[in-house]
Formats: structure tokens, sequence, C-alpha cells
């Protein structure tokens, strides 16, 4: 029945919005309108879509007018508001979208996600259950060339195909994930110096809870990262964020850190190697690439290692990770 529908809001975060330009934005904002207008025309309420960013108020009226450029039937299908949250990062981003949302609902999507065909109704299917508190989608990353397909192989998101078993596994992903507005309301991402923690120790409240994530196949593909600078510094921060969720969910303990780090190191490498092998052809892949997409794979890996064992020995601070200017894609 139409009244079991429930009312919603989407909250798309634009802090990766910095790092891509307004036509590859435009896709995902145009993909986004043709999902709102194809659950509309199925009974759902007009949403609202509230755009968090990370400038003052007064850049509002430039944002409405790439939107407005970029994807005008997004205005015709939703409610576009805009909050601003000066330098926020990526979870404060999240977080101050949702006193703006409305309806039973809040959908995260990121400025660099772009939905297939059927997310949306896929994603919010689960709420007429009452029961249900968390829905998290599918989130693939994209690949054209060596070495976003390396990227996609290694990556901590499942591939677009012929990954079940670890899609089935998945974290949450904050980038395509809807919940229960009265629940995240009152349990938004906690404060983090990590760059990705937030979302795991989200996801852990929620298991503490006794909520069940419901995994649904609403998939969207994100942009892949490009460029060797982007690889060396978000390796040594994956590294760095390993540490601070064992510090937040299992000891913090100085040698028992250490010790994690070599533990972590063998079980990525081997992790790479397994899902390099085996998956590369579905990728598009060839054979004579696989060799040194295992070497990237790896070497991120033991970059990965060394920012995990700098952080577990104190050798590096625990400060807080902002994206600098330079590394691209995110």
């Amino acid at each position: 029945m139409a009244d079991d529908r429930p009312t919603y809001s989407i909250i798309v975060e634009m802090e990766n919005a910095k790092s891509i330009d307004w036509d590859e934005i435009g896709v995902g904002l145009m993909a986004l309108a043709r999902e709102i207008a194809a659950v509309s025309s199925t009974g759902f309420a007009r949403p609202k879509v509230v755009v968090s960013h990370g400038g003052q108020d007064a850049d509002a009226q430039s944002l409405r007018s790439h939107f407005k450029a970029e994807a005008p039937e997004l205005g015709q299908v939703a409610d576009v508001s805009f909050a601003a949250c000066p330098d926020g990062r990526y979870y404060d981003l999240k977080n101050n979208g949702i006193p703006a949302s409305n309806g039973n609902v809040v959908v995260f999507l990121d400025s660099d996600t772009v939905p297939e065909p059927g997310w949306l109704p896929t994603l919010l299917e689960p709420f007429q259950d009452p029961e249900t508190v968390c829905v998290n989608g599918h989130t693939y990353l994209s690949h054209d060339d060596f070495f976003s397909r390396t990227f996609a192989l290694i990556w901590f998101f499942p591939m677009a195909q012929g990954d079940k078993r670890f899609a089935s596994k998945r974290a949450i992903n904050a980038n395509n994930i809807a919940f229960r507005r009265d629940w995240i309301s009152s349990h938004p991402f906690p404060p983090h110096n990590g760059f990705k923690v937030s979302c795991t120790l989200l996801m852990h409240q929620l298991w503490c809870e006794g909520h069940k994530i419901i995994n649904v196949d609403a998939r969207v593909y994100h942009y892949s990262p490009r460029g060797w600078r982007f690889f060396y510094w978000r390796a040594l921060v994956t590294g760095r964020d390993a540490d601070r969720k064992f510090v937040e969910l299992h000891s913090p303990t100085r040698a028992q850190r250490i010790v994690k780090s070599f533990s972590r190191w063998a079980t990525m490498s081997w992790r790479t190697i397994r899902r390099v092998v085996r998956n590369a052809p579905q990728t598009g892949m060839p054979l004579w690439q696989i060799p040194f997409s295992l070497t990237v794979g790896l070497a991120f890996y033991t970059l990965a290692f060394f920012g995990h064992f700098s952080l577990a020995t104190g050798l590096v601070r625990d400060e807080i990770e902002v994206v600098p200017d330079y590394v691209g894609h995110s």
C-alpha cells in the first residue's frame, strides 16, 4: 500500500566534489534525479535533497547555479537545499545534513558516486518493515585503465561483478546507505581523528544495540582514485586508520598494536595476491599487466603497514586527518 512507503530525504556530501570536475558530478546528479523520479512514480512522496558542503552560507548560490546547470531535472523532482559546514570534514558534512533533513528515512550519497538504475527503490524497500533501521548499498569503483583496475581489485569496496563472497561481508558504506531518521539523528557519525574510521564505529554501535544491517544490491559506482600522490597518501592513511580502529575496538596496548600491524600486513598482502590473480580478468586487465598490478597492490599495503606501524609505535602523532588539495579523486 502507498501508506506503507516511507518518506525520505537524501543528504549529498560535497567534500569530494572539490577534487572532481562538475561534468562528473553532473552525471551523478542526473542519475539521482532519475532515481527520485522513478520512486515518485510509484507513490513515494517528493523528497528533500540536502547538499551539505564545507563552504560558507554565501556559497549556496554558486552551488545552486551549478546544480541547475548540470542537473536541472533534480529541482523538478525534489526540494533541494544547501547546508554549510565551514571546513567540515567528510563525516562532519554528513552529520551537518541530518538536522536539515525530514521524513522517516535519511539516505546518504556522495557527490562522486553515480547510482545505477534501481538503486533508490532497492535501498528504500526494506524500510516498509518498521523494524528496519539501516540498509546498506553496494558501492564499487569504476575503472578504465591499468591504475583504476588495480584499485578496483585491491580496494575495500567489492567489485561490481563476481565478488559475492566479499560483497556479502561488506562493511557499511557511508556513501551509499540509509537509516531510520530518528536513529541516525540520535546516533550521528562519531567524531574521530581518523579519515575513514567513524563509519566503522557507527557500524559497531548498530551491532551493540542489536540492529541488523540489511545489505541490498542498491548499486552505485565511485569514481576511481587517481595519481601517485594520492596513492602514497591514501596508503599511509589506510594504515593509520587500521591502528585507530584496533585501538577503539580491541586494545590500546602498544605491544598489541605493533603485533597487529605485522599481522594485518600479512593478511592484506595475501588478500591482494588472491584477489588480483582471481579477479583481474573481470576488469578487462590483460594477462601481461597482472604482475604489475600485483606489484602496485603489494606496494600499497606495504605503505599502509608503515603508516600502521608508525602510529602504533608512536613514531607519528595521532593528528586529525584532512584531505590534501593535491590528492585528486578520493
